[in-house]
């Protein structure tokens, strides 16, 4: 009997795996048929479809008075759907007939092609094309399958180099960042903020591409739009920037005599940077060319340095109402303290010099600051100690950065005996001389430098300087308004705010600083020029400018590398700024002597006011 039943269980045995492999069967065809038909049906539509992205437009990015001051325009771009192709053979006689059209290498364009059919992928061939040459072109489609002209938009600067380090430029992604972006849905040839504004605010400005889906024949031409996806433009921001004073930094700065500095203004009041101009600077229009040598070639010439943030300078005698405010607020020395300059001071073996070799004979406050004497200022340090004027330095911001918000700011460097002591070196006397007229180990940065003058003119707030006014957010949040920041408070006793204040007014009124003066306006400033080792002297002007009657609502540093003396080049260019502030067009003597046709080591202007004796440094 067993042997009987044996065959009858292989049957069913063979019977219920037949049964699950149908059942098994049953249900991946209910799968691929039913739970997964959406997924197969958007397969085969990509099979026969191909999207045309279309760049969204980036956000515009305004002054503080709605002035736009980067824009969008529209664009057209050359682009191939790489149906047909299969070959590099079948590609090369477009690549050549192209490369002859755009002034591009036919092995780079070939290269670019046979890319696109391994990828099965749209490449964009040619972007920011002009009219002319896109209906050129246009004659290509009836020649080579697979080639279209859309319409984007192009990021646009509409006032070419204005401002150029602040607002940065557009371009292509490195293989780094694309790595970073790519699951941010940005595609391979997506443009992307490169450098200052355009890169710190590059989530905020960035759009949302849209684009056409095409029904794409066997050969690579477009049928019909199946799909039209729309396209979300990017978030607009508004900065404190005013135009006016941005446009006479830019200015005044190329016009100097070495064309190279840097110059930034703030709003005392709340810490709005009103101008940051970096000289030399660049068209970042230039960066959007269709020519990815002439690219290439405009990147590498770029001065993408931005000596107001990263230059850094001994601040010289622009040092010189920190130390003096360390000296009265401390009580280390009166304001009517005199002492005798016959031209240099000894200290020991060594001989420290005054700008001013004659000497200045007997002298104090104010009239020791708007004539800078070095050596008033050698013995008010020697009187005040170096840990005490450092200590003050510090609460001024010097040696940390302002934590603006752009890549690539420098800290400086603090001078002085904690410092020092930090290194395992010991400070000498020697050192409290040079510290106190800003020379030795001291370096500091042009907003640095802003930044004290700001604090001078509001009695000791330090405000965390700023370029945003708020972001209008395109998705309909509300939107994101910037409130100051208050990043310190320097204590010192009204009596010394009040003296170090009318110093640096007389300063310009009726000494070195002159040539900053402006009629029936309250401008304080201090000027300074920085020894060079490599060169010509640097060229130093802080200041600060009011309305009779009201706070200062203007503070400004102005540095001119290889300038010379800052009273003949950097206080002119600090001029213009404030007039500009104000509202007020330049004179006729501004403009022949607005730091353009003064050479270095040149003396104040004829016509100066009494007292100035020879002028300063």
């Amino acid at each position: 009997m067993r042997l009987a039943s044996e065959p009858q269980e292989r049957l069913e045995i063979l019977w219920l795996a037949i049964a699950f492999a149908g059942a098994a069967l049953g249900l991946r065809l209910a799968q691929l048929q039913i739970l997964d038909a959406a997924e197969y049906r958007l397969a085969a539509e990509r099979n026969r479809s191909q999207i045309i992205y279309k760049t969204a437009p980036r956000g515009r990015i305004y002054d503080r008075r709605g002035e736009p001051l980067v824009t969008n325009q529209p664009a057209f771009s050359l682009i191939f759907l790489p149906t047909k192709y299969r070959s590099r053979q079948d590609l090369d006689p477009f690549a050549r007939e192209l490369a002859r059209q755009l002034g591009r290498d036919p092995t780079d364009l070939l290269d670019t092609l046979e890319q696109a059919v391994r990828d099965e992928t749209v490449v964009r061939l040619a972007e920011n094309l002009p009219t002319a040459k896109m209906f050129q072109l246009s004659e290509l489609k009836t020649i080579y399958p697979g080639v279209e002209l859309i319409t984007e938009a192009r990021r646009f600067y509409p006032y070419g180099r204005f401002a150029s380090h602040l607002l940065g430029y557009m371009g292509k992604m490195n293989p780094r960042e694309w790595r970073e972006r790519k699951s941010k849905s940005y595609r391979a040839d997506s443009r992307i903020g490169k450098l200052g504004l355009e890169s710190v605010f590059e989530d905020e400005l960035r759009g949302r591409d849209g684009g056409i889906r095409m029904e794409v024949d066997a050969q690579g031409r477009l049928k019909r739009v199946l799909e039209q996806i729309p396209w979300e433009a990017g978030s607009n921001i508004h900065l404190t920037i005013d135009a006016a004073v941005q446009r006479a930094a830019d200015e005044a700065l190329r016009r100097s005599v070495s064309g190279r500095g840097a110059a930034v203004a703030i709003d005392p009041r709340n810490g709005d940077i009103l101008a940051m101009s970096s000289q030399p600077d660049f068209d970042p229009n230039a960066l959007l060319s269709t020519d990815p040598k002439e690219v290439q070639r405009n990147v590498a010439d770029m001065p993408e340095f931005n000596n107001a943030i990263a230059g850094v300078y001994p601040p010289a005698s622009t040092f010189k109402p920190i130390v003096a405010l360390a000296a009265f607020a401390e009580r280390r020395v009166q304001p009517g303290d005199s002492f005798f300059c016959p031209g240099h001071f000894e200290l020991g073996n060594h001989t420290f010099f005054c700008w001013v070799h004659t000497g200045h004979k007997r002298i104090s406050w104010p009239m020791a600051l708007a004539n800078s004497c070095d050596v008033y200022f050698y013995n008010v340090g020697l009187k005040t100690g170096g840990g005490t004027i450092e200590s003050y330095a510090r609460a001024f911001g010097i040696g940390s950065r302002t934590n603006v918000a752009l890549r690539g700011e420098k800290s400086g460097h603090l001078f002085g005996p904690e410092t020092r002591r930090k290194t395992g070196k010991g400070w000498y006397d020697g050192d409290t001389v040079n510290l106190s007229i800003g020379q030795g180990e001291l370096n500091v940065t042009p907003i640095q430098m802003a930044v004290v003058a700001a604090a001078l003119a509001n009695r000791g707030v330090v405000w965390r300087p700023h370029f945003t006014q708020k972001i209008a957010y395109a998705d309909g949040r509300p939107d994101f308004v910037q409130r100051p920041e208050k990043l310190g408070q320097i204590e010192a006793p009204d009596f010394a705010w009040d003296l170090v204040q009318h110093g640096l007014e007389v300063t310009v009124s009726s000494g070195s600083g002159y040539p900053a003066y402006v009629p029936g306006f309250i401008v304080a400033g201090k000027t300074g020029t920085a020894q060079n080792p490599h060169g010509e002297d640097h060229a130093w002007f802080i200041a600060y400018a009011a309305r009779p009657g009201e706070p200062a609502s203007i503070a400004v540093a102005v540095l001119v590398e290889n300038g010379g003396f800052g009273h003949a080049v950097a206080a002119p260019v600090a001029k213009k700024i404030i007039r500009a502030h104000f509202g007020l067009p330049d004179s006729p003597a501004d403009r022949e002597a607005g730091g353009s046709s003064a050479g270095p080591g040149a003396r104040p202007p004829a016509g100066g006011p009494p007292g100035v004796g020879g002028g300063g440094r």
